[in-house]
């Protein structure tokens, strides 16, 4: 009587998948054979991944900061306007804000805020002295809770329901103080002839140089008097909760908005930025790229010396029978143990790092810092808890990894059962 001998691995489904089980074993075992070897290689994973996610938590950081502030400096995330006025900003290009309109927008949770404004150029003289200004009717409570405007109110007070807010600059070359008075004479609705007196309330600092020379404040009614364009605003500043929200409801606001009038994003308004911020993006790539070449390169140079310092396991292992397919898969599931070992690791050092800098962001001193605060930024560099950087920098180092991993396999079906000859 004959007894059948199990083959080391059957041909069979079942022997098929218990035997890719075995050959995951035997490669995560051959990792701590060399444990030096495993450790530096998973080290530069380890490395490479907290790096490459910091850089990219810094760029959105200094992103979404800086997108912050164009919103709460002045433009909000969007703004509704007569489908003219981006061409042609005249106060003839105004509109009646209606009831409706209103309606629809409020019925949106995800806005946070519309601040209406009515803005114009006029002439402003004190004394002997003439200044071109740009004149900007505002509702104070809802300009302070958007941009923070009381807080730039370096002399006298906020406004309340009457007096003007004059930027520090234009103060100075008309030789304004608190209390004393300002003439305005302008071209109001069609037309018609502007004139006012208004008493200077405050004197602001405004971030903006240009506007700090420029511009003065007053409130909605004022300027709608003024202007002789009552009821009539040139914009809606709307803002969202987040940018993510407002570009979900973005698309129902442009349809429910009719009547002549438009919609126009803070990328629309400011091109600029969003331009900087492209370029900026393009730069951290290429900065990246050269990151994940590094390590590359580290995981490439030690899967040669692995395979070089295994050539003699290797010929006796085809020797015996072992399939060179298999053989190549034990080494590619090598291969992607220290690569997931590596991510994994850097995922988790880079959590709580990451975490610290977006609690504690670091402080930029020197001409860097003031130049900043200049501007009425905040000198600090910004980091951004962001969970699609840590999946971006998972992906690439896997993919790295994947890629380098061609070499150990397509060796394996050059290996020859013969110890010492040249494959």
């Amino acid at each position: 009587m004959t007894t059948s001998k199990k083959l080391p691995y059957s041909t069979s489904r079942k022997g098929l998948i218990a035997g890719k089980s075995g050959l995951i074993k035997i490669a995560w075992r051959n990792l701590w054979r060399n444990k030096r070897r495993t450790f530096i290689t998973v080290s530069s994973i380890f490395f490479g991944v907290i790096f490459s996610a910091l850089m990219g938590s810094m760029q959105e950081g200094s992103y979404q900061k800086m997108i912050e502030n164009v919103v709460k400096f002045y433009a909000g995330h969007a703004q509704i306007q007569h489908r003219d006025y981006p061409d042609h900003q005249s106060i003839n290009n105004s509109f009646v804000p209606s009831d409706s309109l209103l309606a629809k927008l409020n019925r949106h949770s995800q806005l946070d805020m519309v601040v209406p404004r009515l803005e114009s150029f006029a002439l402003a003289s004190s004394g002997e002295q003439t200044e071109g200004i740009l004149v900007m009717g505002i509702d104070p409570e809802k300009e302070d809770r958007m941009t923070a405007l009381a807080k730039k109110v370096v002399s006298g007070t906020y406004l309340e329901t009457s007096g003007a807010l004059v930027g520090a600059d234009l103060a100075t070359n008309l030789g304004l103080e608190v209390g004393d008075t300002l003439v305005m004479i302008s071209q109001g609705f069609h037309g018609v002839s502007a004139f006012g007196q208004y008493r200077v309330a405050g004197i602001i600092q405004h971030p903006n140089p240009e506007l700090n020379r420029r511009l003065v404040y007053l409130t909605l009614d004022e300027a709608q008097y003024f202007f002789q364009a009552f009821g009539r605003v040139t914009s809606l500043a709307l803002t969202g909760h987040s940018q993510h929200e407002m570009d979900n409801i973005l698309p129902n606001l442009r349809q429910e908005v009719d009547g002549g009038l438009v919609i126009r994003t803070w990328q629309e308004m400011f091109p600029a930025v969003l331009q900087q911020i492209e370029s900026d993006r393009a730069t951290a790539l290429i900065m990246k790229m050269i990151l994940y070449v590094v390590i590359g390169f580290g995981i490439l140079g030690t899967v040669v010396m692995m395979m070089a310092e295994r050539r003699a396991e290797f010929s006796v292992m085809v020797a015996v029978g072992m399939f060179r397919s298999r053989l190549a898969l034990m080494l590619w599931m090598e291969i992607l143990w220290i690569g997931l070992l590596g991510v994994i690791a850097g995922f988790v050092g880079t959590m709580p790092v990451i975490s610290w800098f977006v609690y504690h962001p670091l402080p930029i001193t020197g001409q860097a810092g003031e130049w900043m605060k200049n501007l009425g930024f905040e000198p600090f560099m910004f980091f951004a808890w962001d969970m699609g950087v840590f999946i971006q920098q998972v992906v690439a180092v896997l993919l790295l990894t994947t890629l380098i991993s061609f070499y150990p396999v397509l060796r394996a079906f050059k290996v020859s059962p013969v110890i010492g000859e040249k494959n």
